[in-house]
């Protein structure tokens, strides 16, 4: 589940660059008391939490960048992108539907839908996610050994910045989550942009992607706190959604609510 913690638990075991001592000390000094602070926070209460985790946030990911600039840390190493897929660990994993037991958090082996193989037995087909909530079930498909299979509720691609190739993989990868589970959604979180606004306002056309959010104005920028508890809203809302379903009532409208 946290995924940045990995990364610099496996340079650490690794000894990447010879860095093994300076990046446990990284990681004691700053990486496990920003997250317990961030962790405390209840989300719950709106945009001043959100103010305040931002805050902790961005000091924490200045220092990141620092240590990544000083010690040649290169990235294709993932050293700091982990850092804003795990940003989602700590936002939702104390919501009610998580703690309960009943979606979890995941990001890989997602369920992307079956096909049939050369021996005629069937295949799942399954694709990995920077942070995806799930249900994770198992299935007994003609008589074979039982699969476990995670379905999404929630995926989220998320992208340090995002660019035209990365925004064309992105949709692609939606849309065979999307057509395998129709009720799932699918959002895109991203440091800055690095894309034409057209490519944006096509996308609008699209029910591929359900929203984006930017959390930079540019690069080198701090995390908005706004952007990033208009997020937590979007996914919280998807999840209470999904659990809460709305029951069809007539006569009246059927696809948007009125206000």
């Amino acid at each position: 589940m946290y995924v940045h913690k990995d990364n610099i638990e496996t340079k650490i075991g690794g000894n990447y660059n010879g860095l093994e001592e300076k990046l446990r000390a990284f990681e004691e000094k700053n990486y496990f008391p920003m997250r317990e602070k961030v962790e405390c926070i209840d989300f719950s209460r709106g945009l001043t939490a959100f103010d305040k985790a931002t805050e902790i946030l961005n000091i924490y990911w200045e220092e990141l960048h620092k240590f990544a600039i000083k010690y040649k840390i290169k990235s294709q190493s993932k050293f700091e992108s982990t850092f804003l897929e795990e940003i989602s660990c700590y936002l939702f994993h104390n919501i009610d539907e998580i703690k309960n037991g009943n979606l979890s958090i995941f990001n890989k082996g997602i369920y992307a839908g079956i096909k049939i193989k050369e021996d005629l037995t069937i295949d799942v087909i399954k694709k990995d996610v920077d942070f995806c909530i799930g249900k994770k079930i198992n299935v007994t498909i003609d008589k074979q050994t039982p699969v476990s299979l995670i379905i999404p509720a929630v995926s989220v691609e998320v992208k340090t910045y995002l660019d035209a190739t990365m925004f064309g993989e992105i949709k692609s990868s939606s849309k065979t989550l999307k057509s395998s589970t129709p009720n799932s959604r699918a959002y895109v979180l991203m440091g800055y942009k690095n894309i034409a606004d057209e490519h944006i306002l096509a996308a609008k056309q699209d029910s591929t992607l359900d929203e984006m959010f930017v959390l930079q104005a540019k690069e080198g920028d701090p995390i908005d706190s706004k952007t990033l508890y208009e997020y937590y809203k979007e996914v919280k809302k998807a999840i209470s959604s999904l659990v809460n379903q709305v029951k069809i009532v007539v006569p009246g409208r059927l696809l948007n609510k009125s206000e």
